[in-house]
């Protein structure tokens, strides 16, 4: 017996339904491992200048993307994890206003993942969003205080918005903290020189 493409869509969806949040939670953090081995073989596949090899790849990851999404609209604790890894997707084909969006409905349900705070920093900046993205940037910090990348993407994020000051302070705060970081170290040159 044969089945349509419809009857074989409803039945997997059926089928996902059925899984436990563990199997759901098992099966999200498999795709977001293989987000990032797609993101390393774009990026390397890009660096070759392979851009049909790139746009394969980009595929995939709007799949696994749109998968992740539909997990996200099943109910269960698993949900903001599918939001995360759906975000992760649009991040990695720079959909920023989709991927935003993902980050900021896990932070509005978890606003301690310091990780969605980090990404939707960096999606709102893409976006040039800076009101938005200072108050991500703050929140990334507070959660990672240690963390260099919070702290230079809050200095970008006030030195686009014209604070300057902050912006120094900022920078020379992920710079304690990674001194050798190629793009803080170019950030603190462009703001000393003016």
């Amino acid at each position: 017996m044969a089945f349509s493409a419809v009857a074989f869509v409803a039945f997997s969806a059926m089928a996902y339904t059925r899984l436990s949040e563990h199997d759901f939670d098992q099966k999200l953090r498999e795709m977001g491992n293989y987000l990032w081995d797609l993101d390393q073989a774009a990026d390397l596949a890009s660096a070759h200048d392979q851009r049909g090899e790139v746009e394969r790849i980009e595929a995939k990851i709007q799949a696994v993307g749109q998968r992740a999404a539909g997990f996200a609209a099943i109910p269960g604790s698993h949900a903001l994890l599918a939001a995360y890894v759906a975000g992760l997707a649009a991040r990695m084909i720079r959909e920023w206003q989709s991927a935003a969006g993902w980050f900021q409905r896990v932070v509005a349900r978890h606003p301690e993942n310091g990780d969605a705070w980090l990404e939707l920093t960096w999606c709102l900046a893409e976006l040039q969003d800076w009101p938005k993205c200072i108050e991500a940037a703050r929140q990334a910090t507070r959660l990672y205080p240690g963390a260099s990348a919070g702290w230079g993407n809050l200095a970008m994020a006030l030195r686009s918005a014209g604070d300057f000051d902050g912006a120094r302070r900022a920078v020379g705060r992920a710079l304690e903290l990674d001194p050798k970081d190629p793009r803080n170290l170019q950030l603190r040159d462009e703001l000393e020189a003016g």
